[in-house]
């Protein structure tokens, strides 16, 4: 039993200086890493990171094109959603997310851009933007409102 004892205080004083040694290691030998300087780009038709992206090194800064070419016409007012951006600035009601309606469309919300989802899935595709009136909370008003910033072509 003794013997016994005496093998684990081994095993135990040799973990400790293992231990010890692995934090000397990392304090004296592993250089510092800054995490302030990690830039990921993103496609901004699929919100995906680029295949091809690279990592800028510390001296670089990433610009996005709106900043450098100056282009701040979006600013201040509701963002419109990249599929939007992409088909002309309107908004496919048969392809959109209920997130991509309510981000893009001025007047329509989370819970009616959850219902226009739900009638395009009731329904199927939207044959015709005029079919948005169908759904319920959607008024002429509403309507009038909206019909330029939608297409249901693909």
């Amino acid at each position: 039993m003794e013997q016994e004892t005496l093998h684990q205080r081994y095993l135990v004083v040799f973990a400790l200086i293992l231990c010890a040694v692995m934090v000397l290691y990392n304090v004296f030998y592993v250089p510092d890493v800054s995490l302030s300087n990690v830039t990921v780009s993103i496609d901004a038709s699929s919100g995906q990171p680029f295949e091809n992206s690279s990592v800028l090194s510390s001296d670089e800064e990433y610009v996005p094109s709106a900043v450098s070419s100056g282009d701040f016409s979006g600013a201040g007012s509701k963002s419109i959603s990249s599929k939007a951006a992409a088909s002309g600035g309107k908004i496919n009601l048969n392809t959109a997310t209920a997130q991509q309606l309510s981000d893009g469309l001025n007047g329509v919300g989370e819970v009616l851009a959850k219902r226009i989802v739900d009638y395009r899935e009731t329904h199927g595709r939207f044959q015709s933007v005029s079919e948005l009136k169908n759904v319920t909370g959607i008024g002429e008003k509403l309507y009038a409102k909206i019909q330029n910033q939608v297409t249901v072509g693909d």
